[in-house]
């Protein structure tokens, strides 16, 4: 009876073993749209105290840091570089400044934490940051997009939390 039920154990782990493993859950990425707003509402409310011009809001600088913050998020990373390489020079062409500008710049700043992220966090932590500050209170910007995703289930340098919340603020200046 022993033998009977221990070979029988012996059959179930195998069994198992052979099992292939449930595929780990992917990330979910969504983006946060509130959170977008709010950061460029305090950006400017931080600006404004600082003696600073407020930042309009560009559309070409929205998909760049909406496309970013995605890219990071899928591939599990965090920098200012493409998943490719490409720095962030390369890759802010192919969004900033669009066709017919003569001359333009552009900056980054970037945030990521968990769930718990909100706008002032983000903004306090920017300011709290040299580079980041001089970004931030830049006279030479005039135009900025902010792109905010939720990732669940997160990879890479984001997989201690449950949820990332990443920030990406691109800052440009361009002219004719």
């Amino acid at each position: 009876m022993r033998r009977a039920v221990l070979l029988l154990l012996v059959g179930i782990v195998a069994a198992l073993a052979a099992t292939p493993a449930p595929a780990a859950a992917a990330t979910e990425i969504t983006a946060a749209k509130k959170l977008e707003a709010a950061v460029i509402i305090r950006m400017n409310a931080v600006r404004t105290t600082h003696g600073r011009s407020p930042l309009r809001a560009a559309t070409r600088l929205n998909r760049a840091g909406r496309q970013h913050v995605v890219n990071m998020a899928r591939k599990g990373y965090f920098a200012h570089r493409w998943s490719n390489g490409d720095p962030f020079g390369r890759w802010i062409r192919r969004y900033w400044p669009g066709p017919g500008y003569r001359s333009w710049s552009a900056g980054e700043n970037l945030y990521w934490e968990g769930p718990s992220t909100t706008a002032r966090r983000v903004v306090r932590a920017w300011m709290q940051s040299p580079g980041h500050r001089a970004n931030l209170l830049s006279r030479d910007w005039r135009r900025v997009g902010v792109g905010a995703v939720r990732a669940s289930d997160p990879t890479g340098a984001y997989s201690v939390v449950p949820t990332a919340v990443i920030v990406a603020a691109e800052y440009g200046f361009r002219s004719y």
